[in-house]
């Protein structure tokens, strides 16, 4: 009885597990340890501060700088892909190219294929624009926050409440002890994938932003603020 009044469960065990030691340690690093459960030993708790002391700081300066890795080599890309498109683009009605002034009859056919080829063109551009827009980033975390609720939730038959509050679930209190071992592996990597992405918005608001006025430049690359 004084161990039930502890806290202590009727089936120990199943949040110790190796499964269950792994999302520890992961809440730990994350989230300071909010929703893990708690050491019943004081040789638990006293290994589990001493581990958040190293481990907290360690994963941070990881997370920095992989986000500003991850961040500079998106923008690269993209920019070679901008650069790329512009370099294979002439197909604007208003602009001819040497061979196309030699060649003064060009059928229709040719003018409607450039001309479809440019509408592709700008499509993809746009869509780029907006994909390497910092408001993407909010975008790319409700498409995450849907496949984990696809993944925890609805691939596993819970209630619709249930799926929209699914990390709820994997808490302590929200049934913890009752998730299988893989779930909970797979929760943790995806609760890291949560966190790098957190990080990587982190990391654009602050490349941006480093110098003198860099506030105000990225609000208008990124159209927070309109000027003239």
């Amino acid at each position: 009885m004084k161990a039930v009044n502890r806290g202590a469960r009727a089936h120990p065990g199943q949040y110790w597990d190796l499964s269950g030691t792994f999302l520890f340690t992961v809440y730990v690093m994350t989230a300071l340890g909010f929703g893990a459960p708690v050491p019943q030993t004081t040789w638990g708790r006293t290994s589990a501060l001493i581990y958040a002391i190293f481990a907290v700081p360690v994963h941070v300066c990881l997370m920095l700088n992989l986000s500003m890795c991850i961040v500079v080599r998106a923008e690269a890309q993209l920019n070679d892909l901008r650069r790329s498109l512009q370099e294979k683009r002439p197909f604007d009605l208003g602009r001819t190219s040497p061979q196309n002034g030699e060649n003064s009859n060009c059928s229709r056919s040719s003018e409607v294929l450039k001309a479809t080829r440019s509408g592709i063109g700008k499509k993809i551009m746009r869509f780029l624009s907006v994909f390497g827009a910092c408001r993407s980033v909010t975008v790319i975390g409700i498409l995450y926050y849907a496949c984990g609720a696809a993944t925890f939730g609805v691939a596993r038959g819970n209630t619709s409440l249930d799926i929209a509050l699914f990390p709820l679930e994997f808490t302590t209190s929200g049934g913890l002890d009752s998730i299988k071992g893989h779930v909970r592996i797979l929760y943790g990597c995806y609760v890291e994938g949560a966190m790098i992405l957190l990080s990587c918005g982190l990391a654009t608001v602050r490349r941006h932003s480093a110098n003198t006025g860099g506030a105000v430049r990225l609000a208008e690359k990124y159209r927070l603020i309109e000027s003239e």
